[in-house]
């Protein structure tokens, strides 16, 4: 009753209330925290603006801390994505996502190297929903090669969604499945690791956004689609070129 009272004092009034009244840390927690962050006492001393004594002595418990210097602890770990649990957990934030932007003639030579250094091993998988599947030779240019003997080394798997008018693939036949026209975006999206990657041919440019939810989110959208999406049939397979070796047009 107490605290939510000065809570409701605070937002009246403008008063900043202690956090020690609404959710004081340990020093369990303090501690621990230092050891995820891998930082020393006077790295914690740095960051709360604090002196190293003081933080050397709270964490022996020769004294009690103040409200202040609680927060000051808090912030400093917050700042740095830890965050605090009950019954004195502590774990780290996951990061806002990033963002990078890969403009002009290099920019799927760029997207290239960004996939070579995630996908490293058989159990990763790259999915993509592309319109024209011919726009990767010709904006790709030397990196392509370096790409499809990466591929046939590490053999990461790849699934593809494209139109039903497709007629050119860069990998082998099984690897895709067909929607109708109307359903493909002009555009390409690729999904790898924890990355989504939006490919603009006309502009030239890709967008990768780094982020374990984002990917994950696109990756169960792309799996509900492929699930709809129809594998090429021998019919479509005769009006399709393939730009892969003999042993893959399977």
């Amino acid at each position: 009753m107490k605290n939510i009272l000065m809570r409701i004092i605070g937002q009246l009034f403008h008063i900043r209330i202690p956090t020690r009244l609404a959710c004081m840390i340990t020093l369990l927690q303090i501690k621990a925290a230092r050891a995820l962050l891998d930082w020393k006492q006077d790295d914690l001393a740095k960051a709360a603006g604090l002196s190293l004594p003081s933080i050397n002595n709270l964490e022996r418990g020769l004294y009690s801390p103040r409200p202040e210097t609680l927060e000051a602890i808090r912030k400093a770990f917050e700042d740095s994505r830890i965050e605090f649990l009950k019954n004195n957990g502590v774990a780290i934030r996951e990061a806002d996502y990033g963002v990078r932007t890969f403009s002009g003639q290099n920019f799927i030579a760029d997207l290239d190297q960004d996939i070579l250094s995630v996908l490293q091993k058989p159990e990763d998988e790259l999915l993509a929903i592309s319109w024209d599947e011919k726009k990767w030779i010709g904006y790709a240019g030397v990196s392509n090669p370096v790409y499809l003997e990466a591929r046939k080394q590490r053999g990461w798997g790849e699934r593809f969604i494209i139109p039903e008018t497709a007629c050119f693939l860069t990998s082998p036949v099984s690897s895709y499945r067909t929607l109708p026209e109307g359903r493909i975006p002009p555009m390409a999206m690729e999904i790898y690791g924890d990355r989504y990657a939006l490919i603009e041919w006309d502009d030239m440019r890709v967008t990768i956004i780094q982020s374990g939810l984002i990917a994950d989110s696109h990756r169960i959208m792309f799996n509900n689609m492929w699930e709809e999406a129809r594998p090429i049939s021998e019919k479509q397979l005769e009006r399709i070129e393939l730009y892969c070796r003999d042993e893959e047009r399977i």
